[in-house]
């Protein structure tokens, strides 16, 4: 990544985590908060677990892609997201 990337990326990873935890978390399995119950973030995702669905994001025609490294997953749209 290029330096103004990382610039770019270091701005917006502080409101999209306080808009997770605003939400409650992200609850993909068993996980719950305090008195049991489930974040909600999860409803905002527009790629986890959509692998072959067309991307979500307004306007994008993309295909939603996973990548597998080390046992974790990554999805993406090769279409807007780089």
């Amino acid at each position: 990544m290029k330096s103004d990337e990382y610039s770019a990326l270091a701005k917006c990873i502080p409101p999209l985590l306080q808009q997770a935890i605003d939400a409650g978390g992200s609850t993909v399995s068993t996980y719950r908060r305090l008195h049991g119950e489930s974040g909600g973030f999860q409803e905002l995702h527009l790629v986890y677990d959509r692998e072959g669905e067309q991307c979500a994001s307004g306007g994008c025609s993309g295909t939603i892609r996973r990548l597998v490294q080390t046992g974790r997953s990554s999805w993406w749209c090769p279409r807007c997201q780089k």
